[in-house]
């Protein structure tokens, strides 16, 4: 994958987490932890359980890393790990939206990319788990849509269905925002030529 997290999941890595190297651990942790984070606030839409899943998560991967059993499924191991600490901290507080969020904007962005990027933040909480989980494997995790079913645990055609659900449920959202702002522009326009 040409994913940036994915070089440092090399094979002298995994062999070296999977035979017990803390060290080799360690980097892991480092290298990971944004990524996982971020993976998991976009699936739980809260930063605080979202560190605590990320910890979970990479608690349970040394705690297990002797269960793999093909070292070359790795990266898929590791997304279904992570995805689990979600939905276990998911069980545990189902509902925490006033407690704020990740703040995903990059200063570099310009003013449209930066509207973008908040409409489709938005668009994302508004989805429901399934079709968020689905999104978020597919377009921030990179994985392909056998990688991603198998680390969601459905079968491929239930994946591919929530995904196209999501897909058609983002686009008719960003559709209606893109529509509302027209009108108010619109509006807005108008008052001026006045």
């Amino acid at each position: 994958m040409d994913n940036k997290s994915d070089q440092y999941i090399t094979p002298e890595m995994v062999s070296r987490i999977c035979s017990g190297d803390i060290i080799a651990y360690e980097e892991f942790v480092r290298d990971q932890w944004t990524t996982a984070v971020r993976t998991c606030w976009l699936v739980l839409r809260n930063v605080y359980d979202a560190e605590e899943a990320a910890q979970n998560a990479f608690v349970n991967l040394y705690k297990f890393r002797g269960q793999l059993k093909d070292p070359d499924k790795f990266r898929i191991w590791f997304y279904q790990i992570l995805l689990n600490a979600a939905r276990q901290q998911w069980r545990c507080r189902p509902n925490t939206s006033s407690v704020p969020a990740i703040e995903v904007l990059d200063p570099t962005d310009k003013i449209d990319q930066t509207e973008t990027r908040i409409a489709v933040r938005e668009a994302m909480c508004s989805l429901g788990k399934l079709e968020r989980i689905a999104l978020v494997l597919c377009y921030f995790c990179d994985l392909t849509d056998r990688e991603a079913s198998i680390v969601a645990g459905w079968c491929l055609g239930t994946y591919k269905w929530r995904l196209a659900k999501a897909r058609r449920q983002m686009a008719k959202r960003l559709q209606d925002r893109q529509a509302l702002k027209d009108e108010c522009c619109k509006g807005a326009n108008e008052s001026w030529m006045k």
